[in-house]
């Protein structure tokens, strides 16, 4: 036992201990980063937000003891299930005027001479008794000196004959009108007193400005209701004329005769061409004219005997009221029942705007207004002239 000897052991440096924990330290880190990893790689990806169902949240119910009632933003949008929103729209580029009603509802035919409406005789008062007067002319303040007299001119507050003179009118819903002039007033009595007399007020009168006793015409005519022209004579060949307005007389002349003409009387609204196709295409001896005209607050009726004149251009231009007739009722014959066939026309040929007849005086012309009046249908009126300077 004495011979056995302990063998000595060299024990591991610190050295070495150190470096062993380094390397299982790494080792564990190592597995730890690479097992994270396999669990980052296979984890499920998670719903998208927009498929999370919500439960609805219950509406509550209108508490029924307020009798309290939502407006309905709609309500001008709703369309009643008998009716077609589109069976009267007007398509783009429709231009066609509203519809007209027929002209008459009475057969008008002639027998032995005379004129019957549906079989029976025309008949009625000749003399209409019932009409609204207009204010006696002049108006105070509506008048400037000249040297033949007093002429139109607006007042200081700015009031014009045009309007002042021109016939109050009111037009009745849903209903359509024709304007009707008779001219060549003044110059047969008769006539005249015919006119005035037996025409409806709501017809214009137009007077042959060189007439004898004018003023008096006018006068009668404006109580009796009728609004009033003055026709300007344009022809230098009539020898009934002894101040007309021509194309080639020079201006200061054609501005003292217009002077003269407008101082024969007062209470018209407008004038009206009689005659003057040379001098309405001529537009440099046009101007002084209506410059004046429209200086005296008063409008022009072109009577439309020919298409290109100047006068409608330069009353637009110059701000003189114009406007143009449609058609002559009596051109071609004074025949009553021609005439009243001429009104027919007129307002069949779908005027967007009121249509103007012209007619003279002739007894025929006077009859077939009266003709028409009493054939007509109910929802056709007639307009004094200046209502159709508001329609156009």
């Amino acid at each position: 036992m004495s011979n056995l000897k302990r063998t000595k052991r060299k024990l591991p440096s610190i050295r070495k201990h150190g470096l062993s924990a380094v390397l299982l330290l790494s080792i564990i880190l190592l597995a730890g980063w690479a097992w994270l990893n396999f669990q980052a790689r296979n984890k499920p990806t998670p719903l998208p937000k927009a498929v999370v169902k919500l439960e609805p949240v219950p509406t509550p119910l209108p508490d029924k003891s307020t009798k309290t009632k939502l407006p309905d933003l709609l309500e001008a949008d709703n369309i009643a299930i008998d009716e077609n929103p589109t069976e009267n729209m007007k398509l783009a580029g429709d231009n066609k005027p509203k519809a007209i009603p027929p002209a008459s509802v009475g057969k008008v035919t002639r027998k032995n001479g005379q004129i019957l409406i549906n079989g029976r005789p025309l008949s009625g008062a000749k003399t209409i008794t019932k009409y609204q007067a207009l204010t006696p002319a002049p108006i105070d303040g509506l008048w400037r000196k000249s040297d033949f007299g007093k002429i139109p001119s607006p007042s200081k507050k700015g009031l014009k004959p045009f309007n002042a003179y021109a016939k109050p009118f009111k037009p009745e819903k849903d209903k359509s009108y024709i304007a009707i002039v008779v001219g060549g007033l003044g110059l047969n009595p008769a006539i005249t007193r015919k006119a005035i007399n037996e025409l409806p007020e709501e017809v214009t009168l137009s007077f042959a400005a060189e007439a004898s006793g004018l003023q008096s015409w006018i006068n009668q005519a404006r109580a009796h209701g009728h609004e009033v022209l003055i026709e300007l004579p344009m022809d230098a060949n009539d020898p009934q004329v002894s101040r007309p307005l021509v194309a080639n007389f020079d201006a200061n002349t054609n501005k003292r005769n217009l002077e003269f003409l407008l101082s024969r009387a007062h209470g018209y609204f407008a004038v009206t061409n009689y005659g003057g196709d040379a001098l309405l295409q001529n537009e440099a001896a046009l101007i002084p004219i209506v410059q004046m005209l429209k200086q005296s607050g008063l409008g022009f009726v072109y009577d439309g005997g020919i298409g290109q004149t100047r006068i409608l251009p330069l009353g637009k231009r110059e701000g003189l009221p114009a406007i143009m007739a449609d058609g002559y009722l009596d051109e071609n014959s004074q025949d009553a029942i021609f005439v009243y066939s001429k009104i027919e026309k007129l307002l069949k040929s779908s005027y967007e705007h009121t249509p103007i007849g012209m007619g003279f005086g002739f007894e025929g012309t006077i009859e077939g207004i009266k003709v028409f009046i009493a054939a007509k249908d109910a929802k056709i009126g007639i307009a004094p002239i200046s209502y159709a300077f508001k329609t156009r």
